[in-house]
């Protein structure tokens, strides 16, 4: 095999893996034609059709697909031979590809990284932002950060830390509704549903004397990301159930208020997950050992 060819798997391997020919050339710093003129070329070169192309975007064929899994199996391989030499020396280098939802990534990720890099500056972080679960084999995701109860799957999950969360609403809504005293006082107001939940509207209260209620609420909106949810509380569409870190700065400046404090929802988790692998390279074993201190003594300080 020529060594043209290899490059031009490499070059169609990012174009699928960015979705479009323009992403890919956006992220890779080249011409667009150049991209177009390489999966060209290696399909006239394969004698078969690797992708469907449309004006709006890229599918790959049935061959397409098994070829596209073969090439990112060949990337992983370089790249993890470049990053043994780099281990060797002690250093933590290359491109560790991590996936978070986007209150994640502002809250969690930026200051608990920021550190590693500084002192790693040979480590480049790519931080794909999806409120939606990604495939982590298909978009070669190293690290994916998830906060919630994780579910039984084929991934390996290491839990970072407890995540609390709280019920609020803005003082506005909390005007013309009424402050909840009591979960029974919830009859009179509306939910922001989150649907990462199995039930976005239902909310599984206890007090300290370990007593327990489940409440239904009417929705008043669905999302499945916490930055929106805030949003759409502080605008007053109703209560919200947050993570702690995510309402702390609304509570501090009074966008938010906290309401039946005396109850408490079920304790999550934020969760470092890999796909499962003998060994983990260097790169990720770091950043979660970041996380993991940014996460020890942080966890709970917005409460």
């Amino acid at each position: 095999m020529h060594f043209d060819q290899l490059r031009r798997m490499a070059l169609f391997a990012q174009v699928v893996r960015h979705g479009s020919f323009s992403a890919a050339a956006r992220a890779m710093n080249l011409a667009t034609s150049v991209l177009s003129t390489a999966v060209s070329q290696l399909e006239d070169e394969l004698g078969v059709r690797l992708l469907h192309r449309t004006t709006r975007r890229l599918s790959l064929t049935e061959l397409g697909q098994d070829f596209y899994s073969r090439c990112t199996d060949m990337l992983a391989s370089a790249e993890a031979a470049q990053n043994l030499i780099a281990e060797s020396s002690g250093d933590i280098a290359g491109r560790l590809r991590i996936s978070a939802a986007s209150d994640v990534a502002d809250n969690i990720l930026l200051p608990a990284l920021t550190p590693l890099t500084l002192k790693h500056p040979r480590l480049l972080l790519d931080i794909q932002v999806a409120d939606d679960i990604v495939d982590m084999a298909a978009q070669q995701i190293d690290l994916s950060i998830r906060s919630g109860w994780m579910r039984d799957s084929s991934l390996v999950a290491r839990k970072l830390a407890d995540l609390h969360e709280v019920l609020v609403a803005a003082p506005s809504y909390l005007q013309k509704r009424g402050i909840p005293q009591t979960p029974d006082d919830l009859s009179q107001h509306h939910m922001i549903g989150m649907t990462r939940l199995n039930d976005p509207c239902t909310l599984n209260l206890k007090n300290a004397a370990e007593h327990t209620v489940k409440v239904s609420l009417p929705a008043a909106a669905m999302t499945d990301s916490v930055r929106l949810s805030s949003e759409m509380a502080i605008s007053g569409f109703g209560l919200a159930r947050l993570p702690s870190y995510a309402a702390a700065n609304a509570l501090r400046d009074g966008r938010l208020i906290a309401v039946l404090k005396d109850w408490t929802l079920p304790l999550a988790g934020v969760y470092a997950v890999t796909l499962k692998r003998a060994l983990q390279p260097q790169k990720v074993q770091a950043a979660i050992e970041a996380l993991g201190d940014f996460l020890g003594p942080a966890a709970d300080r917005n409460q």
